[in-house]
């Protein structure tokens, strides 16, 4: 499957925004956690999706951030993961939505 690097990342809020460059255009996902995560940055994350197709809508995810890395479960496939810049403890599972979009 085709992967992609990027970066995640999210504020107090829990908004976050995880971009990556793929053909020469970057793809954004933006959105929010169901409960409460600490802000967080993480400069090496990876995208694996199945085809450029998965990259669009409102996408709910499951997952994990914490204590060491972060992984977003895309509910149509895509995989969101990559090593935080400085851990998380504790770590937490965590759910929500975002929207792809492109530029």
């Amino acid at each position: 499957m085709p992967s992609a690097d990027g970066f995640i990342k999210s504020t107090a809020g829990g908004r976050f925004a995880a971009t990556f460059m793929i053909d020469d255009l970057m793809y954004n996902f933006s959105g929010s956690f169901a409960s409460s995560v600490p802000a967080f940055t993480c400069n090496t994350a990876t995208i694996t999706y199945s085809g450029l197709k998965n990259l669009n809508s409102t996408r709910s995810f499951e997952g994990r951030v914490g204590p060491s890395k972060v992984q977003l479960n895309l509910a149509n496939g895509p995989v969101i993961d990559g090593v935080l810049d400085m851990p998380l403890s504790p770590g937490s599972t965590v759910s929500g939505s975002g929207v792809w979009t492109q530029n």
